[in-house]
């Protein structure tokens, strides 16, 4: 028997920075999703999912994606592709898998991520492939944002495959860094109102991706050594819708850079963190225009409950919420079941995919 195993994450610092190239922050946490299989010689793919009560079948002789659809077996055909465009003399043997998953789904803690990047870590481990981390995620990358042609980064893929915090520069390659798990706690809010992938990073991400370039065009500068004075001096050359978005973005980038700063040190300061934790959640409500008035309830409420700080998780308008606390955080927790009456889970910064051949 075959076992992999890949973990959800949550975006500490940095949203919808990772698609600028620009520096985040993701937490791997332990949420997980689990692959278990079998050979079988039927020289088909059978993959049953536990928690969505579905069964596919994939041939595995796959050329090409089978749906148009970006259902379950759509992510399964992705990351076979992704894996014979890399190695086209590789033979996928019949499986009989089982997918199980604790990470709610269109929740912002990437569990579509989290599939592929199991997936493949399956399959690499079966066909002895021995890629690196960074390969499975590059891997997943390809089958979610050129096979799927979803519009996202590679901070999700990244973060799930190293696992632990991350500092990224989402360049092409990445540049990573590992930040030690400073002694806080981390409460995750799920807000039962599902986000729309597609939508967010359909009309939201090229909305601030046209305010980048008319800023950069009139700036004559990259945005990477851009300033909020900068961009205050041009503000009467680009529209206002622009000069909001463009505020949002740097202010992120900004206190991204601070919490890093922060994180790196031996005993950071926790109410700090949190205060930037609320400023980002203020920016993407202010200024990128992807919070909803639920997001914006539940942290400010966790906050007159104790919560150090709070913002959204994942790409906004709809998912979770992610809290900041110290180690009292089960009234928090309690108060959020019982009187918001959403789920809450106290999680923990966790390692990324692994693979077990049993």
């Amino acid at each position: 028997m075959y076992f992999s195993s890949a973990p959800a994450r949550v975006c500490l610092y940095g949203e919808h920075q990772d698609y600028l190239e620009l520096k985040v922050i993701p937490a791997a946490i332990n949420l997980r999703l689990d692959i278990s299989s079998t050979i079988n010689i039927n020289k088909q793919i059978n993959v049953n999912s536990l928690d969505l009560n579905l069964e596919t079948t994939i041939s595995t002789r796959i050329e090409k994606l089978k749906t148009i659809n970006l259902d379950f077996q759509a992510f399964l055909e992705s990351g076979i592709l992704a894996i014979k465009r890399k190695f086209p003399s590789v033979e996928i043997p019949g499986i009989t898998a089982e997918v199980q998953s604790d990470i709610p789904i269109a929740s912002g803690l990437s569990s579509s991520a989290a599939l592929l990047v199991c997936w493949i870590k399956h399959l690499d481990g079966i066909l002895k492939l021995n890629q690196s981390k960074e390969e499975i995620a590059e891997l997943a990358y390809d089958a979610e944002h050129n096979l799927l042609q979803i519009p996202c980064g590679r901070m999700d893929q990244y973060s799930s495959s190293f696992g632990s915090i991350i500092s990224m520069i989402c360049t092409e390659p990445p540049i990573l860094r590992t930040i030690q798990k400073p002694n806080f706690e981390l409460v995750v809010v799920d807000s039962q109102t599902p986000k729309l992938t597609s939508h967010v990073h359909g009309k939201k991400v090229q909305e601030i991706r046209n305010a980048v370039k008319q800023f950069e065009d009139e700036a004559k500068s990259s945005l990477k050594d851009v300033s909020l004075e900068r961009v205050e001096r041009i503000k009467d050359r680009i529209s206002s819708h622009n000069y909001k978005i463009m505020k949002g973005v740097i202010s992120i980038q900004k206190d991204t850079e601070k919490a890093e700063k922060e994180l790196m040190r031996n005993n950071p300061n926790l109410v700090y963190l949190g205060e930037l934790l609320t400023s980002q959640q203020k920016s993407l409500r202010e200024h990128i225009g992807v919070s909803l008035p639920i997001l914006d309830k539940i942290v400010e409420l966790s906050i007159e409950k104790g919560a150090l700080g709070g913002k959204l998780t994942g790409a906004g308008l709809g998912g979770s919420v992610v809290l900041l606390t110290n180690d009292g955080n089960l009234n928090l927790k309690r108060f959020i079941q019982d009187e918001l009456n959403l789920p809450a889970w106290t999680v923990k910064v966790d390692k990324g995919v692994f693979f077990e051949e049993k």
